[in-house]
């Protein structure tokens, strides 16, 4: 009994840090992101013109975009997975 408790306190432990490390990970992404494209928009124009700001609209658009389109692709793939496995399939 206390080596099962041993044991799920380990699990509990390392589960909390794969956690922290996602959300270290995305908030490191963010900012490589938001930097690449600061720098991106600097060569069409200064931080206060309308040109850099068009710019970093855009490219948030598109990662958004990106995103909606990767999400989509992992919810296809959940649902043929399923269908192979417990799901009804129509073959």
């Amino acid at each position: 009994m206390r080596l099962q408790l041993i044991a799920l306190t380990l699990l509990a432990a390392v589960q909390g840090c794969a956690t922290q490390d996602r959300a270290a990970r995305a908030t490191e992404e963010a900012a490589l992101a938001d930097s690449e494209d600061d720098a991106t928009c600097q060569k069409r124009g200064t931080p206060d013109s309308e040109a850099y700001e068009i710019c970093r609209q855009q490219r948030t658009d598109a990662r958004a975009q990106a995103a909606a389109m990767q999400e989509q692709r992992r919810r296809d793939f959940d649902r043929t997975l399923g269908a192979g496995t417990d799901a009804q399939s129509n073959f």
